[in-house]
């Protein structure tokens, strides 16, 4: 990756980078939010198994659940992001936005901005700019938290008054926050764990009382949740890569092929194979 600038305070980093981005075929690994706007050039990814690509004037909001993949970026891509750790990140999503705002995030984390929201993002950005190279250390700190809560607060309402309220919006409370401390530590741990009493114990919770809460803010179990995990990392490199099925198994720590084979097919239909074979044969049409 190369930076053409790089700025960073205890809890946010805001860098602007050109040409080659993340290494292509890697997963990323966003600890809590990236905020990004393309300024020129375009890249590729899949996000959860799902393709976009990012021009001019895109916006993404990259989470620390989503399983993020650079496929191709163009030489004369640039664009600027500000991020942010686990613990604020959490904060913010608690305290300024609605659920409905990240049920649309994370079905399309890449969206284009109309020309009005366009000019605002990008002064907002060079407000960004100005606090980190203008204030001190303590003050750009709390300056770029309050920044931070009144943008996502903002992009929240014009989402919703563009598209609309996005379903049901549950309430944020004690349990929710748990369960998305434990998506967290799933996105963190899940090529090594995959065991629900490995997080609990993380959490300082009962592996029940996990898959208890996980059911009722995700709709589904804990156990279900770490599945669903390494079955969307499987389809990535199933997609990306020419690993054989025994040397991912292998990546995801799991010593017997067929274990993580039958965990696949519960999600998918198909054996990894047929999902490969039918992914290439897609690409021919």
């Amino acid at each position: 990756m190369k930076l053409l600038n790089s700025k960073s305070t205890q809890h946010f980093a805001i860098e602007t980078i050109h040409g080659t981005f993340w290494e292509l075929g890697h997963t990323l690994s966003v600890q809590g939010c990236m905020i990004m706007i393309c300024t020129k050039g375009s890249l590729d990814i899949t996000t959860n198994s799902r393709r976009f690509t990012m021009t001019d004037g895109d916006m993404a909001f990259f989470v620390f659940d989503m399983v993020i993949v650079p496929i191709n970026v163009s030489e004369n891509f640039e664009a600027k992001f500000i991020s942010m750790d686990f613990d604020t990140a959490q904060d913010i999503f608690f305290l300024t936005t609605s659920n409905r705002f990240w049920e649309y995030v994370y079905s399309y984390p890449i969206f284009k901005l109309c020309d009005s929201l366009n000019g605002a993002v990008h002064h907002w950005f060079a407000m960004i700019d100005w606090i980190t190279d203008k204030c001190s250390d303590m003050t750009a700190e709390k300056a770029l938290r309050n920044e931070m809560e009144n943008f996502t607060l903002i992009m929240s309402e014009q989402v919703e008054t563009s598209h609309g309220r996005l379903g049901t919006n549950p309430l944020k409370n004690k349990a929710w926050m748990i369960v998305n401390e434990f998506l967290g530590l799933l996105n963190h741990y899940y090529a090594h764990r995959h065991d629900v009493a490995f997080y609990a114990d993380k959490l300082s919770i009962t592996p029940n009382y996990l898959n208890i809460i996980a059911k009722r803010n995700l709709g589904v179990t804990a156990k279900e949740q770490i599945n669903i995990q390494l079955g969307l990392v499987v389809k990535m490199l199933l997609d990306t890569t020419d690993l054989t099925v025994k040397e991912i198994a292998q990546r995801l720590h799991y010593d017997d092929p067929s274990y993580l084979c039958r965990i696949f097919r519960k999600q998918t239909g198909l054996s990894p194979i047929q999902y490969r074979n039918q992914l290439r044969d897609i690409k021919k049409v």
